[in-house]
């Protein structure tokens, strides 16, 4: 059985340090989505850390969303 992984869509998803609220730490997340299908973690996580500094919360993590097609051959 042969499997077949085709990726279909990238976004970027920066996590934002949005402070305590009742004990908790609150975050705020801003997507960005059309990322290339060929952009590599480096390329990801630097225009993460770019458009992080656009914001005004203190950015927390950049995440990386895939999502993919599996087929069976």
């Amino acid at each position: 059985m042969a499997i077949e992984v085709m990726a279909e869509k990238k976004s970027l998803k920066l996590e934002l340090d949005a402070g305590i609220v009742d004990g908790k730490q609150k975050v705020s997340s801003k997507s960005y989505s059309n990322v290339k299908l060929d952009s590599t973690d480096d390329n990801i996580y630097a225009s993460g850390e770019a458009l992080a500094g656009l914001q005004t919360l203190p950015l927390m993590k950049v995440k990386k969303v895939e999502e993919s097609v599996i087929t069976n051959l």
